[in-house]
């Protein structure tokens, strides 16, 4: 088995799995805090919610600033985006045990994959975000496989969700020392009555 996805397609970087995988869970993680028994939400219906939000977001951001390797492929059906040429898709899933009417591509993916199979021996690896957790967890282990048009696993790669924290800032930066401020002086104030003001008039 091929440990890394970049090993057989430059498209597959870490960088950019790792940024579509934190992406993806955290739109699974605002789903999933919607998510009310008591109105009469169930597995199937945040399944079924996730999986849309999940597809409404991706084309979204595709082919925009923060994600311009990402496009789509198949917008309906089979949905279907690309990392670069490279055809993906998602699930939630056990990653051993894919049912196998996942494995069938949409047409454009197929299209895709035949554009490069003369000079890609793996251009028909069926590659997937693997969501394997708990239904009402938005990530408890996530992994990027290739499979192969049987459905056996090719490349599986656990991406570290720990270490997909952005960094909205510049940490070598100086950060300013803080200002030291004297302690304000406390003071009662005395509230004037009317008897007060009749005291003063005599």
């Amino acid at each position: 088995m091929i440990v890394h996805p970049w090993d057989i397609s430059s498209d597959l970087k870490e960088c950019r799995l790792i940024a579509l995988a934190q992406f993806i869970a955290a739109v699974r993680n605002e789903v999933i805090d919607l998510f009310d028994e008591e109105l009469g939400d169930t597995r199937l219906s945040l399944g079924m919610r996730a999986y849309e939000c999940c597809r409404t977001r991706i084309k979204e951001v595709a082919g925009s600033q923060d994600f311009p390797y990402l496009s789509i492929l198949t917008p309906d059906g089979r949905f279907t985006f690309a990392v670069g040429e490279t055809p993906v898709r998602y699930t939630r899933n056990d990653p051993e045990c894919l049912p196998n009417r996942k494995i069938v591509v949409s047409h454009a993916a197929m299209q895709q994959m035949q554009m490069f199979s003369d000079v890609n021996p793996y251009a028909n690896v069926r590659w997937f975000f693997v969501f394997d957790t708990d239904f009402k967890s938005a990530a408890d282990a996530v992994y990027f496989v290739g499979y192969s048009e049987l459905g056996e696993i090719l490349c599986q790669w656990q991406i570290p969700m720990e270490d997909s924290v952005a960094l909205v800032s510049d940490t070598t930066e100086n950060l300013s020392s803080p200002v030291k401020q004297d302690k304000p002086v406390v003071k009662i104030k005395k509230i004037v009555t009317d008897k007060d003001k009749e005291d003063d008039g005599k």
